[in-house]
């Protein structure tokens, strides 16, 4: 790469950067260690630099500001663990950020960094000390309050009698409160674990007390019957409904018994109390004890809280700044770590893209930093000393000529390395490159057409300079869902929902946490405005309203009733209906035909043919965008080899189906005594019996179609063939010239233009600028490369199809080969495929016209308080079904049919979709 500065001149015509993406330039930042800082925050602020990572090489663990990054690591770590306290705390009232300042202040220092840090630090320290503090305590509290409720099951179930039989059915003992050695169950009773009995306890059994979770009692229950096989009296307890804790207690023999059951409870989770047992009087003895304690640990506890609370309010009045900070501080240490560092020059060097129009607006904001800084400091200002260029010349260090130099005065960057400290700590100097990188793209978009370049961007991003579909699709997108959507009522609906989140899409806006769905639907107001809008106008041109058409206009069509019929004697007849002489209905379809016998077959015809010419419509001009492509990149091979074939391939087969459906329209058969030809036949027939024709449409069908034909099979052979042959001679005729091939040949063309432009734009520099050998741009020299950049090169004529390392005939022969297939084929199945646009517009009026029958048109053959009772519960029925079946399932529908349309029958005759997303360093989109 040769950097070489640019004019920084540009196409009016592509600064609004929607029909092609902005021009785009490479800048090199030149920054002193001291300054980097400053700076990335100024391009931040200014938010139009789409920073390279030079350093694609390193890990993060052998980037630059490693250190930094790990402190902010550490000082994140801290504030996230405030947030969740603030949280679990309930401080946090509303949204957080709402009162964010540190976004307006100035910019901090490190030193004022370090402060905040110390900051964070010591209300992080305090706050955990707290938070922990509270946290033991309420665990004390906790297990107390269960120490409580075990022993009031124990003692409740204590003073229980428990009777048992023996085999004869004598009462043999009870457990009351006033004998803990009574020789509980001394017969055997029937068991509490599964039917079975339980064995002879003596005097001397073990009872144990705890309490674990609900859901592992029946757990519980089963180890323990398993491993002390039905030895044991289980008893259980809920503390409270709301606690999913339950109090257990169990009896069985043996110390060593005991000892096991204590290690599976502990496996379990469980908690054993050991203060439980002995006399009622030693029960309620530690009962009291345990009020004592709970009460003594409910101050110390209300205490704390009532501290912990007021250390987070206080912090809650800058949390929110310190956050904004700190995230900020992550962003520049992040966009650092991509420049290069130079340790000779004790500098940092980075790279970046921008739109050319932004580059003087880049320079400027580089300027005004430097002079703030020298200001402040008073670094230079006081100086009379004139200072030595490197070509001889003397100027005195003023604020407007100065050694802090920005634009392309580079060659003042060798005069730093001196040992003046003054002069090197603020230096920032931005350069402009010619590459052979292929650049980001770019299409600066509005609040409106930001959602239709979405639609865009989401097949694809279109490759840098190419057309950008997304201007067309603005029309087209709402227009062909109108097409499937087509009704007066549905499209209205859809309009006021788009309307009633644009007027409130600043109150939407501001919104966080937005439902996705939601967003998804706000982020797309503008374009489910157009779709209704667009609904309506073709609701009007199908005269359909809810299923039911409007008599707008006196119809075109007159019944004619037999003479003396009446309706209640001779009932329901079939009429004929006879055109008016010379009247023709003034806009959309005669609602005559709503309800007749052929209404369907009438509509189905109309809106089958209608889809047809939609699609040839919108693939031609389509098509018609590759031409545009091609003369941009000044690809005439491409003109020739492809354009100009596969224009006249498609207009020779569907461009004669559109103009025979035109005709076949414009022609009154009837007056005739002619029956209509069928297209679909006749189209079929061209290809399988070329000159012979059935039914003939006009005279002299049969030569027409015959030279059609013969036009599309000489198409075929010319796509595959003239590109490769073409780049074929060109190839050897760069070779002859000396040349590796033709790809070096166009490389070295594109790099003697980008000279001569450079050398324009010095000579004819302003007078205020430095004056410098333009020999003498590079700051590293020619043959400089970053030593960890590993970002491939791409030719700039990849944009327009050719390989971007070496020329390769074989490459080119078979993406040709490819080409010609998927274009003929295309223009079959893509024409083919338009005809969902009459599918499903009758689809949607057909499931309306059921809709309409089936629930609101019942109500009106009621009479009475019934009628009216049913009219308004079946209004309510019909209109929810309409809203959420047609208008929101049938809408997505719609709306889906219409996006694989521009995706892929359309988009697919020009777009290459193979660039990348320019995404500027900004510090506006942070919180």
């Amino acid at each position: 790469m040769s950097p070489i500065r640019l004019s920084s001149t540009s196409d009016p015509m592509n600064e609004e950067a929607i029909f092609r993406s902005a021009p785009m330039s490479l800048v090199q930042f030149y920054v002193t260690n001291e300054l980097a800082r400053d700076v990335v925050y100024a391009l931040g602020r200014l938010g139009n630099v789409h920073f390279r990572d030079l350093n694609s090489k390193l890990t993060p663990f052998q980037r630059t500001f490693l250190n930094e990054l790990r402190g902010i690591d550490v000082i994140e770590s801290q504030l996230t663990f405030l947030e969740t306290t603030m949280t679990k705390h309930h401080t946090i009232k509303g949204y957080i950020y709402q009162n964010l300042q540190a976004d307006t202040a100035p910019f901090s220092s490190l030193s004022e960094m370090d402060d905040l840090a110390t900051k964070v630090a010591d209300f992080y320290e305090r706050i955990k000390h707290l938070d922990d503090a509270y946290n033991h305590l309420s665990s004390q509290r906790s297990r107390l309050l269960q120490n409580r409720h075990v022993l009031t099951v124990v003692n409740e179930f204590q003073n229980t009698a428990l009777i048992v039989n023996d085999n004869d059915g004598q009462l043999r003992g009870s457990l009351d409160g006033d004998s803990d050695n009574v020789a509980l169950l001394n017969h055997r009773e029937p068991s509490l674990e599964l039917g079975l009995e339980t064995a002879e306890i003596n005097d001397s059994f073990n009872a144990i007390a705890g309490a674990i979770s609900r859901e592992k009692v029946p757990l519980l229950r089963q180890i323990l019957w398993r491993a002390l096989r039905g030895n044991l009296y289980f008893y259980d307890a809920p503390i409270d409904a709301d606690e999913e804790v339950n109090v257990f207690l169990i009896y069985l023999h043996g110390d060593m018994l005991k000892q096991k059951v204590k290690r599976i409870v502990q496996s379990l989770d469980g908690t054993l109390y050991d203060n439980v047992y002995g006399t009622t009087e030693a029960r309620l003895a530690t009962l009291d004890e345990l009020n004592e304690k709970v009460q003594d640990l409910d101050t110390v506890v209300a205490s704390t809280k009532n501290h912990l609370i007021a250390e987070l309010m206080i912090l809650q009045e800058s949390f929110t700044d310190w956050v904004y900070c700190i995230r900020r501080e992550r962003n520049i240490y992040n966009t650092l770590n991509k420049f290069d560092m130079d340790g000779t020059r004790r500098c940092l060097v980075g790279e970046g893209w921008i739109p050319r129009a932004e580059f003087q607006k880049v320079r400027t904001t580089l300027r005004s930093l430097i002079r703030s800084k020298m200001q402040s400091s008073g670094a230079i200002l006081g100086s009379q000393e004139e200072i030595s260029l490197e070509n001889g010349e003397t100027v005195a260090p003023t604020v407007a000529n100065t050694l802090f130099a920005i634009d392309d005065t580079v060659n003042d960057v060798q005069s730093l390395d001196s040992d003046d400290d003054q002069y090197n700590q603020l230096v920032a100097v931005v350069n402009e490159l010619a590459t052979n990188r292929t650049p980001p793209t770019y299409h600066k978009t509005n609040k409106f057409t930001s959602a239709f370049q979405s639609i865009v961007d989401a097949y694809g991003v279109a490759t840098y300079q190419e057309v950008n579909p997304s201007l067309a699709t603005v029309i087209t997108f709402p227009f062909m869902f109108a097409i499937m959507f087509g009704d007066i009522g549905h499209g209205i609906i859809l309009a006021l929902i788009a309307l009633y989140l644009v007027k409130n899409e600043k109150r939407f806006g501001d919104m966080r946490n937005k439902d996705e769905v939601f967003d998804m639907a706000f982020s797309g107001r503008y374009v489910l405005l157009l779709m209704g809008l667009f609904s309506v106008y073709t609701g009007f041109l199908y005269n359909d309203i809810f299923s039911k058409s409007m008599t707008l206009f006196k119809p075109g069509w007159k019944f004619e009733f037999p003479k003396n019929y009446d309706y209640s004697k001779d009932g329901a007849i079939t009429l004929s209906a006879s055109r008016v002489s010379g009247y023709v209905y003034p806009f959309g379809l005669d609602w005559s035909w709503h309800g007749t016998d052929n209404n369907l077959l009438f509509t189905n015809s109309y809106k089958m043919k209608l889809s047809v010419l939609m699609g040839f419509i919108h693939m031609n001009y389509s098509l018609f965008f590759s031409l545009v492509n091609y003369r941009f990149f000044k690809s005439k091979v491409d003109i020739i080899g492809n354009f100009i074939p596969g224009v006249l391939f498609m207009q020779s087969i569907f461009g004669y189906l559109s103009l025979a459906i035109i005709y076949k329209w414009s022609v009154d058969w009837i007056k005739i005594d002619k029956p209509p030809p069928g297209l679909l036949n006749m189209l079929i027939n061209m290809f399988l019996a070329p000159g012979k024709i059935e039914d003939q449409l006009y005279p002299g069908q049969a030569f027409v179609q015959v030279v059609l034909v013969l036009i599309a099979l000489v198409c075929v052979p010319w796509l595959l063939l003239y590109k490769p042959l073409t780049l074929r001679n060109q190839n050897k005729n760069a070779v002859e010239l000396g040349y590796k091939d033709l790809h070096s040949q166009e490389l070295h063309t594109i790099q003697l233009q980008e000279e001569a432009a450079a050398l324009s734009f010095e000579l004819d520099a302003d007078d205020d600028d430095l004056n410098h050998d333009p020999e003498d741009v590079d700051v590293f020299g020619d043959n400089y490369r970053f030593p960890n950049d590993i970002e491939p090169l791409y030719n700039n004529a990849a944009a327009h199809g050719d390989d971007g390392e070496h020329f390769d005939l074989g490459d080119v022969v078979i993406h040709q080969v490819i080409h010609t297939i998927e274009f003929c084929l295309n223009c079959v199945s893509h024409t083919a495929s338009y005809l969902r646009l009459w599918a499903l517009s009758l689809a949607h009026a057909q499931l309306s016209s059921v809709l309409w029958s089936m629930t609101i048109s019942k109500a009106f053959s009621m009479t009475g308080g019934i009628g009216v009772v049913m009219t308004v519960f079946l209004f309510g029925f019909w209109f929810v079904l309409t809203v959420c079946i047609l208008v929101l399932m049938e809408g997505t529908s719609a709306m889906l049919h219409s996006l694989r349309l521009h995706w892929v029958e359309a988009m697919s005759k020009f777009f290459e979709g193979e660039g990348y997303a320019y995404e500027p360093f900004a510090l506006d989109s942070l919180m």
